[in-house]
């Protein structure tokens, strides 16, 4: 399998300063977009401290191919090896991160939105915390993989808020989880197998407060460079005013290997969050 990859983070036409990062590492097979927060510059110090620690951890525990249950953290039984040591090594950052904010006074309350892609030839982990995004493209179609933690998403869940009616919400950008603002946090991860010409979009909300899903699809199928990809991403979203930093990352596949049995078609956030947590409730030991 053949990865290539390009990413672009602008400062938008209204900040003064750029408070995302994101990393591209080929080496690893780990894409990372991260959107800071905080006062002065804290927020970008979040979130660069947030995705060299994740890089770092994964790095070190997969040269040295350390046990799973020797990582940071209760390990997920539900994920592969890969998939804990990227679950240990975003809560390690947030550790770091909460840390820093809480012992020096110009990092106070400093925090850090997470959205990673782990592609290896036979599985890609997918990991979020906060409200930047993961898309996948696949056979025509495009899937957000990850999960909204904010107060807006809950209540669309909780169906007392309509899709529509969050859009225009004050409440759409308060954070229910993120890195950095408790000692400990749980990503949302989960695992599934490549496909032949998947691709898929990481990003901030710069990009999603003013591009619509719809377009976002229509582009990432229309263009074959990541590069131009996220060029055009970027623009659509300068073109619209561009009020926050807007950084996307446009990961292609080439040449998967295509597996003996068909994987199940993933059913929707929702459905893989319903099994997931089924899967760890039945492999829970008996007391």
């Amino acid at each position: 399998m053949k990865v290539i990859a390009s990413g672009i983070s602008d400062l938008g036409l209204e900040r003064v300063g750029n408070e995302d990062f994101f990393s591209i590492d080929d080496s690893l097979g780990l894409y990372i977009v991260a959107d800071g927060m905080g006062g002065h510059s804290a927020g970008e110090v979040a979130s660069q401290v947030a995705v060299e620690m994740i890089k770092r951890g994964y790095r070190r525990w997969t040269e040295d191919k350390v046990p799973e249950d020797e990582v940071f953290g209760i390990p997920d039984k539900s994920l592969s090896i890969h998939g804990n040591y990227l679950l240990s090594s975003i809560r390690l950052a947030n550790r770091v991160v909460y840390e820093m904010a809480t012992e020096y006074e110009p990092y106070h309350g400093m925090g850090t939105t997470i959205v990673a892609l782990l592609v290896t030839q036979k599985l890609l982990v997918v990991a979020n915390v906060g409200d930047s995004r993961i898309y996948m493209i696949r056979d025509g179609r495009i899937e957000r993989m990850s999960k909204d933690h904010t107060i807006v998403a809950e209540q669309i869940e909780m169906g007392t808020l309509s899709e529509t009616d969050a859009s225009s919400s004050p409440l759409k950008h308060i954070l229910t989880k993120n890195l950095g603002s408790a000692d400990s946090v749980e990503p949302e991860v989960f695992e599934l197998e490549p496909s032949y010409n998947d691709r898929f979009i990481l990003c901030t909300d710069g990009l999603t407060d003013l591009v619509k899903e719809k377009e976002i699809l229509a582009v990432t199928q229309k263009l074959d460079n990541p590069e131009k990809i996220c060029r055009k991403l970027v623009d659509l979203a300068l073109q619209r005013g561009a009020p926050d930093n807007t950084t996307v990352i446009a990961i292609l596949l080439r040449d998967v290997e295509k597996p003996r049995v068909k994987p199940l078609r993933k059913v929707g956030l929702f459905m893989a969050g319903v099994m997931a947590r089924a899967r760890r409730i039945i492999e829970k030991p008996a007391p």
